[in-house]
């Protein structure tokens, strides 16, 4: 390994934990399933085969990613492992078939079955190898030839009986030796009968591998396992291509067109948008490179496409669907809404929302596809769950950057994004580095005089940030649901409820660190904390 080469990769943030020379692409603690449908997890691979356990893997920002050619080294391990396993596994059985081929030789008299046998030996009853064959087939000659030993005596005896008998012989005696006789000759063909029989059973276990005395279920070749990404884009597909479902993506309180990513302020606009733009389904899935985690879709026009029936709800969908037109619909795949404008209603509780966001969390209420072992709550689908389950991760989490410490893995990552981020954004033009969107639009504003108005289509008031324009329709135009329960006045948004709230108590919690004075609001505390900054210019300079 080249030292110079390692200290120049060590400290990119995708780099490579096993060889510190390339860029990972695979996660070490992921799961991911093969194409045979074998489930594999590289930071156990690591630890089965070499006994590595690399550290630092559990811990939010350094790099937990290994490359492809590494991938290869350790999936080249496990199969070398197996293959080593497995030798051993057939030269211990080809040791055992001898001593247990011996044994049954010196007991040609011994009446038992193979599963009596196997367990004699310690042979595992769901065991098909070939030594539990090879012991079947033993067994199988020791006692068709005890039976043919027994038939054979049995006729010398009644030869010898036939001989015994004269004309002075009882009529009795006689009668009584014929019922034996004919006794013998039952019993001899019951014996050829059961040995037809048990070489038949014992062909059909051979053919079978299903022992009749050990009750082993017969062998199902193992089912494909389907990734959640696989079942995703199935899913998408169904329902996009048979029903009239309007998909859609929502990004900083806009609502996306799922296909081209165009932004809009109400569903409504982006249903008519979806129906005159992309009317060719077939040909728009074909274009799409990245697909969501979960398809959320908007349901109030929900029909059929083939046979034009009404469907009321996702599930009645999935049965039409499955039932009538033969496709396949993975439920925990889709988030369904019946909404337009705020406030947001549940369709399935008729719950009010005024933020669209806080409205996809309460789904998860509804949608158990994944439950938390820690706390029990459920979610939509298994990202959720999986950033909910770092809320669990309590306990001292230092900054490597500043030394801050965090209570928490999710507030030391929102740290580590917003203070020490090397994400960077450069100017179209000059191309200058800066840090945070925001920097860029006022530094094209003020540097190159070029500005993007968003314009308020209710009061024609203009923001040059898309997200400002929707917080301002959101808390300026939006319903007025929020009611004080002192006087009765409504509000939009519970900050603004909470705010009012602070007349009726009488609470003052903002407080001036000059003169300890207390206000109710920041607002006012900033204009107070004015008159200090006036009454330093009195003083005399240092």
């Amino acid at each position: 390994m080249d030292v110079e080469n390692l200290k120049s990769w060590v400290s990119q943030p995708d780099v490579c934990r096993c060889c510190l020379s390339a860029s990972g692409t695979w996660d070490l603690t992921a799961s991911y399933v093969t194409e045979a449908g074998i489930k594999e997890v590289f930071s156990n691979i690591l630890q089965e085969c070499y006994g590595i356990s690399l550290s630092y893997l559990s811990e939010w920002g350094p790099s937990r990613l290994v490359c492809a050619l590494c991938v290869g080294h350790l999936r080249h391990a496990t199969s070398f492992k197996n293959q080593v396993q497995e030798a051993d596994r057939y030269f211990t059985e080809y040791l055992s078939k001898r001593d247990c081929i011996e044994m049954i030789k010196t007991e040609p008299d011994a009446d038992y079955s193979a599963d009596d046998f196997a367990e004699k030996m310690e042979i595992p009853r769901s065991d098909t190898s070939p030594l539990r064959k090879d012991v079947k087939t033993t067994l199988k000659q020791n006692k068709s030839a005890n039976r043919k030993r027994h038939k054979h005596s049995r006729a010398k005896e009644k030869t010898r009986k036939d001989s015994d008998c004269d004309s002075d012989t009882p009529l009795t005696l006689l009668s009584k030796r014929s019922q034996d006789i004919d006794r013998n000759n039952i019993d001899v063909n019951i014996d050829d009968n059961m040995e037809h029989i048990d070489l038949q059973c014992e062909e059909i276990d051979d053919k079978t591998d299903n022992p009749i005395a050990g009750h082993q279920p017969v062998k199902i070749n193992a089912i494909k396992q389907i990734s959640e990404r696989r079942r995703v884009i199935l899913t998408c597909g169904a329902v996009l291509r048979d029903t009239t479902a309007c998909p859609f993506r929502h990004h900083k309180s806009w609502f996306q067109c799922f296909f081209c990513h165009e932004n809009f302020i109400q569903l409504n606009l982006l249903r008519t948008h979806t129906n005159e733009t992309h009317s060719d389904i077939e040909g728009e899935l074909k274009k799409i490179k990245r697909y969501p985690r979960s398809l959320q879709i908007e349901i109030s026009n929900l029909e059929c496409r083939h046979c034009n029936l009404n469907l009321t709800d996702i599930e009645n969908m999935r049965r039409h669907l499955c039932d009538v037109h033969n496709k396949v619909i993975y439920r925990e795949c889709i988030a369904d809404y019946k909404v337009d404008a705020s406030p947001y209603t549940c369709h399935l509780c008729t719950q009010e929302f005024h933020v669209f966001r806080t409205l996809t969390t309460h789904l998860n209420e509804h949608y158990a596809n994944c439950i938390c072992d820690v706390c029990g709550k459920s979610f939509l689908n298994s990202k959720r769950l999986k950033v909910h389950k770092r809320t669990h991760d309590t306990g001292i989490f230092p900054c490597s950057e500043c030394g801050k410490i965090l209570k928490t893995k999710t507030s030391k990552a929102n740290h580590m994004e917003s203070a020490h981020s090397k994400r960077v954004i450069k100017c179209q033009i000059c191309f200058k580095p800066m840090k945070h969107y925001n920097d860029r639009i006022k530094h094209m504003s003020e540097a190159h005089n070029i500005t993007h108005k968003f314009k308020c289509p209710i009061c024609s008031r203009e923001y040059n940030i898309k997200h400002y324009l929707a917080t301002h329709i959101r808390q300026t135009h939006g319903h007025k649901n929020k009611k004080c329960s002192e006087c009765g006045m409504a509000f939009i948004t519970n900050h603004g409820l909470k705010k009012h709230m602070l007349k009726h108590t009488g609470e003052k919690p903002y407080t001036c660190s000059v003169c300890c004075k207390a206000y109710a609001r920041s607002y006012t505390l900033r204009e107070h904390m004015r008159a200090h900054e006036n009454d330093r210019r009195f003083m005399c300079p240092e």
